[in-house]
């Protein structure tokens, strides 16, 4: 269930499967404060999943992508708990250079996977690509993340075989094929 906060606020407020209020908005440099605790509580094999290798925390060149996001050609959604305090997943978006493809990345606390936070933030990056005017979305998955995958095909993204290891899903958001 969503209910918007006010009209041009940019905030959302959601309710997951489990009864958990979140409240999903743009992300703000304040919100690097809560970084650690989020990468505390996400699985070994989760980081894995999302960055190809095995890391113990996100560098610090990471870090600085993302507390100061170029908001002309990337954006970042996060999930927090109803009070704000807690970072519970985030879905980033950045623009390829023709400015009509962007690359998506998104993780969320391994506590909540299966709850439907990843599928909320992916909706609001999808919404926010199309009112941004992009013609195409995509990530790079691996192959044995069944449930990314899945969770992306229910969304309306195709695959397409890069690698023996990885599949790029592609979302055409202007229904054109092209």
């Amino acid at each position: 269930m969503t209910e918007k906060a006010e009209p041009g606020s940019d905030e959302w407020h959601e309710t997951l499967r489990g009864g958990e209020r979140v409240l999903i908005r743009r992300s703000r440099p304040e919100d690097m404060a809560l970084y650690p605790a989020f990468l505390r509580d996400v699985s070994a094999e989760d980081l894995r999943l999302r960055f190809f290798a095995h890391i113990a925390e996100l560098s610090s060149a990471e870090l600085e992508k993302l507390r100061h996001l170029d908001y002309r050609h990337e954006m970042a959604f996060v999930a927090l708990n109803a009070d704000a305090t807690e970072l519970l997943g985030l879905v980033r978006l950045r623009d390829e250079l023709d400015e009509e493809t962007a690359e998506f990345a998104v993780l969320v606390r391994s506590r909540l996977k299966g709850h439907g936070l990843g599928w909320l933030l992916m909706q609001r990056m999808i919404a926010y690509g199309r009112e941004k005017g992009l013609r195409r979305i995509y990530g790079d998955v691996l192959i044995e993340n069944a449930a990314m995958l899945q969770m992306c095909a229910e969304l309306g993204f195709r695959e397409q075989d890069i690698g023996s290891k990885l599949r790029r899903v592609v979302l055409d958001l202007r229904g054109d094929g092209r």
